[in-house]
């Protein structure tokens, strides 16, 4: 599935498109020339540590 984000450069900010395999990766803006990287996916982390302190702490 494709990315869709903005071009960081703030005189562009053209909508984008690219492909999901690029995200961490160094991309161009078509428009501009601008050189930025593609922000990586949000992943939830489940932490077995941290959720067992704030169970203790509640209780």
């Amino acid at each position: 599935m494709a990315v869709q984000l903005l071009c960081p450069n703030l005189r562009c900010r053209k909508f984008l498109s690219v492909p999901d395999d690029v995200r961490g990766k160094l991309v161009k803006c078509q428009h501009c020339q601008t050189m930025f990287r593609v922000p990586e996916s949000k992943t939830v982390r489940k932490d077995p540590a941290g959720a067992a302190a704030g169970a203790k702490a509640e209780h």
